[in-house]
Order: structure tokens, then sequence, then C-alpha cells
């Protein structure tokens, strides 16, 4: 077992790092590819502190990585799976509270108190567990809403891949209670590492990968349209007129709840071609984000009108769709930059100006 992890590990690290290289190297500019780096970065630093050999005395620099990378997993399947994703003071918060455990766990090594080490894998590994039930539940949530078929294919086998070796790993950790993990566990260890790095690779070495899952919305936009032929365009000029249609006259997008499913229903088309044409045809990676941009423009235009300011803002998210408020806010703030209370003062008190001196140009 030891002869099948010491050929599958370094083989894991290496592929970690070419995938780092080639994410850098074809989409450094996407804040995704980035994060995705750096996971694959702690990976290879991972695989060197758990093996054989390694441990986590191999110096000051490559401890962060190593106990760190379960959060940085997590923020880059948060890229994946949130087109408008940022790394916020809570995302950070989580990283220092999971370093502190794991240098605690170091220290309580060095001290050789066994009950405190266990006590420290406890809590940390059930940090990381929570992390990766999370990934799972907004993986399966917004599975649907993702347009791009080629990245849902893709998104779905790496984060199920991935979870399962981060939870794995934690359940492993505990189940040892600090003793050296036996042969073959680390060889199970790099085996499925090295599976799991070596498709990455594979996938980012293909001609497609950058524009599948790390490219932005606004090169989306300005790429070139791929002929079509006469049949196929004639059945997307029908898809087209059906959708613009159900959204601009029936504004079906006040409908709360509203699924692609449906809406391919409605229109009498088949689910994956209604996706293809809204993601390619229309620039748009995400179903709710293309349901909620006509949202948030039903709801600016309520916002604006004087005769509808005794109305809440609450009834006005209602209206235009939203199943909710702090859905609305969050879209609100995002398409905008300001909250919806806010936006409705400033077009209130423009409209309310513009109304005084068409009266004091009349008088």
């Amino acid at each position: 077992m030891l002869e099948i992890d010491a050929f599958f590990r370094p083989t894991a690290v290496a592929l970690a790092l070419l995938t780092s290289f080639l994410l850098l190297r074809d989409a450094r500019s996407e804040s995704r590819a980035r994060l995705g780096a750096l996971f694959a970065i702690g990976t290879a630093a991972y695989m060197y502190c758990s093996g054989a050999s390694g441990g986590w005395g191999v110096g000051s620099l490559l401890l962060p990585l190593c106990i760190g990378n379960s959060v940085f997993f997590w923020w880059f399947a948060l890229a994946l799976l949130e087109d408008d994703f940022r790394l916020e003071a809570v995302h950070a918060g989580v990283l220092i509270a999971v370093l502190a455990l794991g240098s605690a766990r170091v220290g309580s090594r060095l001290l050789e108190d066994a009950a405190l080490g266990q006590a420290l894998a406890i809590v940390h590994n059930l940090i990381i567990v929570a992390l990766g039930a999370h990934v799972l539940l907004l993986a399966w949530r917004g599975y649907d809403n993702d347009l791009s078929e080629s990245r849902r294919r893709f998104r779905l086998l790496f984060l199920i891949g991935g979870t399962l070796a981060a939870v794995g790993i934690a359940v492993a950790e505990v189940a040892l209670a600090g003793r050296p993990a036996e042969a073959w566990m680390l060889a199970l260890q790099s085996a499925f590492v090295t599976i799991l790095a070596a498709a990455a690779a594979a996938w980012l070495l293909s001609a497609s990968a950058s524009r599948l899952a790390f490219q932005s919305m606004t090169a989306a936009r300005q790429a070139e349209p791929v002929p079509a032929p006469d049949r196929q365009r004639l059945i997307d000029e029908t898809l087209a007129a059906a959708l613009e249609r159900a959204i601009n006259i029936d504004k079906l997008y006040l409908e709360q709840g509203l699924t692609i499913a449906a809406l391919a229903r409605r229109l009498g088309v088949p689910e994956h071609r209604l996706r293809k044409h809204i993601n390619e045809a229309l620039g748009h990676s995400n179903f709710n984000a293309y349901v909620n941009r006509h949202r948030i423009a039903a709801a600016k235009a309520a916002l604006r009108d004087p005769q509808l300011a005794h109305l809440p803002v609450l009834t006005i998210a209602l209206d235009s769709g939203f199943a909710s408020l702090p859905p609305f806010n969050r879209a609100f703030r995002a398409e905008t930059g300001q909250s919806a209370t806010a936006y409705r003062s400033i077009a209130l008190a423009e409209a309310r100006g513009v109304n005084g001196r068409v009266e004091s140009e009349k008088s």
C-alpha cells in the first residue's frame, strides 16, 4: 500500500500544481480562476503534509495552505455556484477560525495533549463537514438555474467529488483521533485526489475550458455567434419570438417561483433548447438572474411612480415576482448599487423637482 501511495501522491501534487498553472495562464483575470488556483495549490500542499513522509512540521509557509485548504475549496465552489460571488468579511472569518483551530491542533500535538487535540479535531472537522454540506446544498438548489450545459456537468461532478473528498478526509481525521493514518487510507486518499486532479487538468487543457466556467458574461455577450443551419435558425427565431411575448407582453416573470422548466412548458419547447437560447443568444448564465433583471426593472418603475409612493417596498417586491424581501433587496442592490428605499427617495425627489419646475414655468 505504501508503494501505491508513493506513486499516486507525487502525481497528485504535480497535477494539482499543473491545474493551478493552467487556471492562472488561461483566465487569471477571473476571480474564479484565482480561487481555483489557490485551492489547487492548497491541495498540493495538503497532499504533501498528509503523506507518510510529510507531517505538520513541513514549514510555516505550507501550514496555512494545508490547514486552510477546505476553506479554499469552499470559496472556489461558491465562486462556481454564484456568478456575483465576492469575498466578504464572513468568508475571511471562516478562514481565520479554521486556521486558528488547525494551529491549535498542531500545538496540542507538540504538547502531546491527546484529549485537547481530539476535541479540537472534532470542532475543526465539523466546520469542514458544514462547509461541504453548504456546497452540496447550493449545488442542488442552483443546479436547475445554471444555463450552461457544459458548466452544469462539470460543476456537478467536480463539486460532488471535491465535497466527498473533503468530508471523507474530515471524518477519517476524527476517527483516527490523532493516530497516524494507515497505509491503505493514504493510498486511497492519494489515488482519489489524483483522479480528481487529472480530470480537472484534462478539462482545463481542452480548447473550450476557459470559455465554459471562467469567462465573464461581458466577454460572452461580445463573442461572435455560431452560424446555424436554416432550420435551426428558424427554430431559434420562433423561440425568440415566443420568449419575447412571454416576458415582455404576458410578463410571466411576475409569477413567484417561476422556473425554467415551467417556462419551457408554457412556451411548448424542450427545456434544453430554452436553456441554450437564453445562455447563448441572450448572454445569461443563470436563469434566476435573467428573470430577476426583468423583476427589478418592474420594481424600479413602481418605485419611481409618485402614485405608488404609499405602497411599502415589500408590496412592490412581491408584486414584482419576488417571494420575499431579502432576495429582492440583494438583487436590487446588485443591480443598482443602492437599496430600494434610497432609490425611491431619490427618484421621487427628482420627480417633485421636475414637477415643481413645470408648475413654475406654467405660472
